[in-house]
């Protein structure tokens, strides 16, 4: 009798352990204390994109449980962000960047959003929409020019949330095509790099639309995931502009601009782009 009271015994004791296992999944080491998680993006329920749209993801886990989101374009990681609001191409207090398809072949294109989760677990959200064609540039001002600016030191300080914009003296480049306005900055190092501390072999991409006589600037063409060493990163003064009008006019070889009314918001990309530039090549 009393082996069979012992044996009862055990037999509830192991079926009261199994129960409080069973009932306790989340309590053992690694495992998460919730179900799956999702993500969404400002780019859903569209099937045609704008020249210029901002792209924000928005998962549904508060931003302490976020390690980071990935924005892909037909797969590749185009910008990364680690903290909330997660914006496409920066932010910055009321600054947010824009997704600007100027670069992207007409046609449909996946745009995908990649939440990872602190804890492991994924969400991705993918968006397919159509990509329209930039506008076409004139003929006259398509291409190439220089410009040589031999002091800079009374240059205006730039304004982000990065260092100033640095503008050493040299000859600058300005392209402009269909995709946007690339500038080049003097190189003072050899073999060219960019250089932090003078601003030396930088360049930027801005977005445009130009017009017969005058084009509006904007701010940066962004389409990679770009590193501080990058001679192609970065942008005039914020991630969102400031724009500002300007008119162009050519003769001969020389190309004249100057900001509508004057002033460009932007103080110093006006002290650059202000003024005659020669075509190159």
């Amino acid at each position: 009798m009393r082996s069979l009271l012992r044996r009862a015994t055990l037999v509830v004791l192991l079926a009261s352990v199994l129960a409080l296992v069973a009932a306790l999944p989340a309590a053992t080491a690694g495992a998460s204390t919730r179900g799956p998680f999702k993500v969404a993006s400002t780019l859903d329920g569209k099937t045609v994109l704008p020249h210029r749209i901002h792209w924000v993801a928005l998962p549904t886990l508060p931003a302490a449980q976020i390690k980071e989101v990935d924005f892909l374009i037909d797969g590749k990681v185009a910008w990364i962000e680690h903290g909330a609001p997660y914006v496409y191409s920066d932010n910055d207090g009321p600054h947010r960047g824009y997704l600007v398809t100027s670069w992207l072949s007409p046609g449909k294109h996946r745009f995908s959003v990649r939440a990872h989760a602190a804890d492991g677990l994924d969400a991705e959200d993918t968006v397919v929409a159509r990509v329209l064609p930039p506008p076409e540039v004139p003929a006259e001002l398509a291409g190439t020019w220089r410009r040589a600016i031999t002091n800079t030191s009374n240059a205006p300080k730039g304004i982000g949330i990065a260092d100033p914009t640095k503008t050493p003296p040299g000859t600058y480049r300005l392209t402009f095509d269909r995709r946007w306005i690339h500038d080049v900055f003097p190189c003072d190092t050899t073999p060219c790099r960019f250089n932090p501390n003078t601003g030396g072999g930088g360049e930027l991409v801005s977005d445009w639309t130009p017009g017969a006589s005058t084009f509006v600037v904007r701010g940066p063409v962004t389409f990679r995931v770009a590193h501080d060493t990058d001679r192609l990163a970065g942008w005039w003064c914020w991630m969102d502009g400031p724009s500002a009008s300007y008119t162009w006019s050519i003769s001969g070889s020389t190309l004249r601009l100057a900001p509508a009314g004057g002033h460009d918001a932007c103080a110093i990309r006006g002290f650059i782009w202000a003024g005659t530039w020669t075509r190159a090549g």
